[in-house]
């Protein structure tokens, strides 16, 4: 591994690479339906194949866009989380949370301090970011703690906002300013 390594504690770091090697530990977490049951658009069962079209798609995405950084543990570097932020080219002051730690790693308190970083870092490379999104389930309440507990505001109920599991589902939209 040689990007930039961002230490969370003793155990976990987060970096910006995400390789072939990581293929087995997307495959081991995200085939837990605990998990999947509160992401939107990672496919279930997620495959080798899977893990592939990830890889080449990030390729393609410039980091002024997207920013992914990898959640691992310190002393094997495996892969066990991934927190996410993108914006659109047409509102560059607002981007989208998205995260998912392996259920191994849960109540831990690891997802607060993983998402101040990855705040604080891309909020030093992208100087008009002022606003942060994240979308969750209204079925997700350990995620909307979370997020509440490091000061994001809930907005807004999205109704029928959300396609998965073969219907329309509501949204809870929560949002975190950052002054600069």
């Amino acid at each position: 591994m040689t990007s930039i390594r961002y230490e969370i504690n003793d155990e976990f770091y987060l970096n910006d690479i995400l390789n072939k090697e990581d293929i087995p530990s997307l495959i081991k977490y995200l085939n837990n339906p605990k998990l999947i049951g509160n992401t939107l658009t990672i496919p279930h069962p997620f495959t080798v194949s899977d893990g592939e079209t990830l890889l080449e798609s990030m390729k393609l995405i410039s980091p002024k866009l997207k920013r992914l950084f990898t959640l691992r543990l310190c002393l094997t570097d495996e892969l066990v989380g991934i927190c996410s932020l993108s914006r659109s080219s047409n509102e560059d002051h607002i981007a989208e949370l998205s995260c998912w730690l392996g259920e191994p790693f849960w109540h831990r308190g690891l997802m607060p301090q993983v998402i101040r970083k990855v705040i604080e870092v891309v909020s030093n490379e992208w100087d008009n970011l002022i606003r942060i999104e994240a979308h969750v389930f209204p079925w997700n309440k350990p995620s909307m703690r979370m997020l509440e507990k490091i000061n994001f505001l809930l907005e807004a109920t999205l109704r029928k906002h959300n396609f998965k599991n073969g219907q329309y589902n509501d949204g809870l939209l929560y949002s975190f300013i950052i002054e600069k």
